[in-house]
């Protein structure tokens, strides 16, 4: 059996290759630069990037970078009975940034980041110990990443309470709120 390579899978030749590649190690790279260095014009190398963000090999992400920001993360591994459930849990939880469906010991793993340590153990303890699905939960605080990894913040973090029973108005714990629009016509009749 012959072993594909990257370029083969993503269906890129060469030239795609090495734009990609400078756009890694230099972001704000121009698209004149790009074309000085793989002898192609600048329009031909404005296509290039345009398939390739459609092929979704080229992305941006606004975050922060874990290397360079002091916002304390932690990668949660969760062992459950009911996967859904937490998903769907996690869904519109603003201090989870990243969540990952896994094979092994634990069947999810979750990058959560908060402003201090306490507020990231209330929020696993509320979201996922209290949880009658989740069988078992792994908590590892992120002390220095080595490479940049940028992670998506969401502002609605800042309006935690500490002492609340939920990460925020969304939160799928805030039994307050109905869970669906026909809950509050229910209600009315």
């Amino acid at each position: 059996m012959i072993k594909k390579t990257f370029k083969e899978i993503l269906g890129i030749d060469d030239d795609d290759y090495k734009i990609i590649e400078m756009i890694e190690h230099d972001p704000d790279i121009t698209h004149s630069q790009i074309a000085a260095e793989i002898e192609k014009s600048q329009p031909a190398v404005g296509a290039r990037i345009i398939k390739l963000e459609r092929k979704n090999l080229l992305t941006k992400q606004v975050g922060f970078n874990i290397k360079k920001v002091d916002i304390k993360t932690a990668i949660v591994f969760i062992s459950t009975k009911d996967v859904d459930s937490i998903v769907n849990k996690l869904e519109k939880c603003p201090f989870v940034n990243h969540a990952f469906k896994i094979s092994g010991e634990f069947n999810l793993l979750c990058f959560v980041a908060a402003s201090d340590l306490q507020t990231i153990e209330k929020l696993v303890d509320i979201c996922f110990r209290k949880d009658p699905h989740v069988t078992s939960v792994k908590t590892n605080i992120i002390i220095e990443s080595i490479h940049d990894f940028v992670v998506p913040i969401d502002f609605q973090i800042e309006k935690f309470d500490i002492h609340s029973n939920n990460c925020g108005p969304d939160c799928n714990l805030n039994v307050n709120l109905p869970k669906y629009r026909f809950d509050k016509i229910e209600e009315e009749e």
